[in-house]
């Protein structure tokens, strides 16, 4: 006798069916709970989240501290602490915003924690480090978000060619413990010892700030960070520096000798604030004019080696340039070699035999 099996796989084939519908609103509901979550403004997963964002992004521990209210895109507001210095408490949310071209964008981390550790640390490991006392004044002056304080020249430590290596050696040292505290940068003022005769040339100090870390745009803290050694943060306090004592060496040479044709720059090299290479150049679009262009590098030259001697700086080279919009001509001496150029037509004989290089498109 022959048995019939349809109504078990009828049977086996509608509870199949069921369990999927079953699997799939069961999907459904944990997608639009997660949804939900994603998209919450307050609430338990709302603040676990503001915490693993803030672990994250400055690879330490932080706690809630307290509920703030709500800001204007409706999300909690908290006020937080690093798990470990709880005295430092700063304000923490999400919040929706832009981009160039008006794109949206939605739950970004907003936070002042940086502000607010370089409000409290800043001052004290500046003393301990530099022995300079500040005023107690909000970083934001010296970012710029604060016009109506001025700063007092007290507030910046002061950097001389004669005492950069000892400032470069306090400062790697104060970066070396800035970084618990994430203080990125220093503020300083140079203070030149060079006086002209010609005008002010530029006698107001030069303020500026410097970074005591390599990264890259948008990383996190302990991942792309790296503190730069004594080295590399010397070599960008005399890029910056010696950039300012450039322009006011220029701005002095052309006060001097106003209408003169050609170019006077120098350039430091070699990591050091006392020696640079000095440059008197020529443009023309061809070389068609090269003879006038000459002559003027000449003109340049002789009030270049007169003004030279003012400076309290030593000049290891001079390079004679005449460029075109397709290449340069490069002639360098050495101080000891300068009177090889006694007279035009001596300089046009050494450019017989320029160094000549293609000029980038």
């Amino acid at each position: 006798m022959k048995t019939s099996h349809k109504p078990s796989l009828i049977r086996n084939t509608v509870v199949l069916t069921i369990v999927g519908f079953v699997a799939l609103a069961a999907i459904g509901i944990a997608f639009w709970a997660g949804l939900g979550l994603f998209f919450a403004k307050s609430g338990h997963f709302y603040q676990k989240g503001i915490i693993k964002a803030l672990n994250s992004t400055y690879q330490s521990k932080f706690v809630i501290v307290s509920k703030e209210g709500r800001n204007d895109d409706g999300y909690q507001v908290f006020k937080a602490s690093p798990a470990n210095d709880r005295s430092l408490v700063f304000t923490v949310s999400r919040v929706n915003g832009h981009v160039d071209g008006g794109l949206p964008l939605w739950r970004q981390l907003s936070d002042n924690y940086e502000e607010t550790a370089q409000q409290k640390y800043y001052p004290l490991l500046v003393k301990k480090h530099f022995g300079i006392e500040l005023q107690d004044i909000p970083m934001s002056v010296y970012w710029g978000a604060d016009s109506s304080r001025e700063i007092s020249d007290e507030n910046f430590i002061v950097v001389t060619r004669a005492n950069l290596d000892d400032i470069v050696s306090r400062a790697t040292a104060f970066f070396s413990e800035a970084e618990s505290h994430r203080l990125k940068k220093l503020f300083f003022r140079f203070e030149d010892d060079m006086s002209f005769s010609s005008g002010d040339a530029g006698t107001e100090p030069q303020r500026f700030e410097m970074l005591g870390f390599k990264f890259k745009v948008g990383e996190h803290w302990k991942k792309g960070f790296r503190a730069l050694s004594e080295m590399e943060f010397k070599q960008k306090m005399v890029s910056q520096i010696g950039g300012g004592i450039a322009k006011r060496v220029s701005y002095a040479f052309d006060a001097e000798y106003p209408d003169t044709g050609g170019s006077f720059a120098i350039k430091f090299t070699e990591n050091d604030l006392n020696n640079f290479e000095a440059n008197v150049s020529a443009h023309t679009v061809t070389a068609e004019g090269r003879e006038e262009a000459l002559a003027e590098i000449y003109e340049c030259y002789t009030k270049a080696i007169m003004f030279v001697p003012k400076l309290p700086l030593n000049m290891t080279a001079l390079n004679l340039r005449y460029e075109t919009n397709k290449e340069t001509e490069t002639v360098t001496l050495k101080r000891e070699e300068l009177s090889k150029v006694s007279s035009l037509a001596a300089l046009k004989e050494l450019f017989k035999h320029s160094r000549k290089t293609v000029n980038p498109r």
